[in-house]
Order: structure tokens, then sequence, then C-alpha cells
């Protein structure tokens, strides 16, 4: 069952690859909701704190990823926040 679950991270984790590279990239994030961006974050981290208490690899590496993507994004339009 571990394979499944390291799937079907991976295909999550996938889903946030294009945005986060063309926001690293271009640095614009007018139209990303901040709110989206804080809750995908925390979400994020939760699922790592779940994964790990439960010892369940699957969960805590790929949510793990998916958080630093979120957070980087999340900095990013902080960042732009802060400069308009």
């Amino acid at each position: 069952m571990e394979a499944v679950g390291f799937i079907a991270g991976l295909f999550t984790l996938l889903t946030y690859v294009p945005q986060s590279v063309k926001t690293i990239k271009s640095r614009k994030t007018r139209d990303l909701s901040l709110i989206t961006l804080i809750l995908l974050t925390v979400s994020a981290l939760l699922w790592v704190a779940y994964g790990l208490g439960k010892n369940l690899k699957s969960v805590w590496l790929t949510n793990s990823i998916v958080a630093l993507l979120a957070l980087s994004i999340l900095i990013i339009k902080l960042q732009n926040k802060t400069s308009e």
C-alpha cells in the first residue's frame, strides 16, 4: 500500500510544480491568492506532521516537497506585496 501512497503523493506534488517553476522564474504573483497560498502551506505542513507521527514515508516525504514549493511561492508573494 505504501507504493500507492507514493504514486498518489507524486501526482499531487506534480500538480504544484508548473506553478512553482513559473512563479519562481517570473516572480509574478499578482493573480495568486494570498489566503490560498497560506492554506496550502499550512495544510502541507500538517500532512508532514501527520505522516511523521504515523511513520508514513509517502505522506511526509511528498508533502515536505509540496510545503517547500508552496512556501517558496508564498515568500515571493509576500515580497511582492511589501514592494507594491
